[in-house]
């Protein structure tokens, strides 16, 4: 059975299943994904009393099919979340909710600050790549999707309902990547086209667009990576170079315009790193989890151990924000 099926015939079978609203997005019955043998094995979530109390970082973690909870800046684990099936890329909202894209479980899942159990679970129209929260709006973007889909929107109504999110299209995307809102509620993405190892690509959905709009870039990136706004500009990783890289970019009209970039020295492949203010926080595909000093990269400050990691997002504790 494919897990989308598997999706199907689980929300006939939950009569409890919750809909949002009139046409609303599906609300998946938390803990019926289609799960890895290594996440229905996986031990029982947990996390530390004193976590909820202090800033964290979650990363997701490919070789368990976990995600673990670390206190931040200290980088002690407090906790770890289960039950997914392939969890990955990660993003914040304003009250520090983490949401986990699940590529096996065909959805994003919502856990507050600290918690280990999740809120809400949205069902995608593909695997989800990327997400991030629109700091204006709170929107959810996904990217991902199938039938030329490459991203969705999703909107929550002030009852807090998650409403059918808008799904957008661009013919120059063919394979989607990440998204990233900046300060201003503008909405960025990037991918690669169908062209003989892939040409990079970057496109924006300016604020209360109804349009994907092409951007033209004056770098070469190889490996299309995370998209951050670090707060004065937008952070795009290349992922496809040794090490990996963050270019800077300054966005007026149709075109992106490098202004700086940060090597992560004695990295192999970071997908979605997290800026921090003065830092940068990169999971490396096969190798440790790394933190560097940010804009200025170079050597890593501190690593952590025994994280196989793809996702990375930091979730401020209430007061710290």
């Amino acid at each position: 059975m494919t897990i989308a099926r598997f999706r199907r015939c689980a929300l006939a079978l939950y009569a409890t299943l919750t809909l949002a609203g009139c046409g609303g997005t599906p609300m998946l019955p938390l803990g019926t994904g289609a799960l890895s043998p290594v996440a229905r094995n996986a031990m029982p979530a947990w996390m530390a009393p004193q976590a909820k109390s202090g800033d964290l970082l979650y990363l997701s973690n490919i070789a368990s099919g976990s995600v673990d909870v670390f206190s931040y800046p200290q980088l002690r684990q407090v906790g770890k979340l289960t039950g997914f099936g392939a969890p990955r890329s990660e993003c914040v909202d304003r009250k520090g909710d983490v949401w986990i894209a699940d590529v096996q479980g065909y959805d994003v899942i919502e856990y507050p600050h600290g918690a280990t159990k999740p809120i809400v679970a949205l069902s995608t129209p593909g695997a989800p790549h990327g997400c991030s929260v629109n700091p204006k709006s709170g929107d959810l973007a996904v990217t991902g999707g199938v039938g030329g889909v490459i991203l969705a929107v999703y909107h929550r109504t002030k009852h807090g309902i998650w409403l059918d999110p808008k799904e957008y299209t661009d013919s120059s995307i063919r394979s989607v990547a990440f998204c990233g809102y900046d300060a201003q509620g503008n909405l960025f993405v990037d991918g690669l086209d169908k062209t003989k190892g892939g040409t990079f690509r970057l496109a924006e959905l300016p604020n209360h667009a109804t349009a994907l709009v092409d951007l033209s870039v004056n770098q070469s990136i190889a490996g299309a990576g995370q998209v951050q706004w670090d707060g004065s500009a937008l952070a795009v990783g290349d992922t496809g170079v040794t090490p990996s890289v963050v270019y800077q970019f300054s966005v007026s009209g149709s075109m992106a315009t490098r202004i700086g970039s940060t090597s992560l020295g004695q990295s192999k492949s970071i997908r979605q790193f997290w800026i921090d203010r003065a830092r940068v926080i990169g999971p490396d595909f096969d190798a440790d989890v790394g933190v560097w000093n940010y804009p200025a990269g170079g050597s890593p400050v501190k690593r952590i151990g025994a994280v196989r990691g793809y996702g990375s997002a930091i979730s401020l504790a209430a007061g710290s924000k």
